[in-house]
């Protein structure tokens, strides 16, 4: 379970500031909690451990890169087995011709 305050992308509003009730905002999904809901239970499946020392922009810009690279890993693995197997069937290929030549010429 999920709590907004503990979450790295959780980004209180200054007390000094006139914020109408709301206690911060999601930087993640833009959603403000008045103050009685931040720490309720929810599901939040883009929910992170805010990391001790960070402010919450630093945590943002963490999770941010984290994602991103997951992304870049799983779209290189992808192009990897495509790219495999483009050259087994281009060395299929080159090898059925010369094959081929060979079995024209005798």
């Amino acid at each position: 379970m999920a709590r907004c305050g503990r979450c790295g992308c959780w980004l209180t509003y200054e007390q000094e500031q006139p914020n109408h009730g709301w206690a911060g905002v999601c930087l993640w999904y833009q959603l403000r909690l008045p103050k009685d809901e931040v720490y309720a239970h929810r599901e939040c499946s883009d929910f992170f451990e805010r990391l001790p020392g960070h402010t919450a922009m630093e945590n943002f810009d963490y999770k941010i890169k984290r994602d991103n690279l997951g992304d870049a890993y799983t779209k290189s693995k992808t192009a990897m087995v495509l790219s495999c197997i483009s050259i087994a069937i281009a060395v299929l290929g080159l090898t059925t011709k010369l094959i081929l030549f060979l079995l024209q010429g005798e």
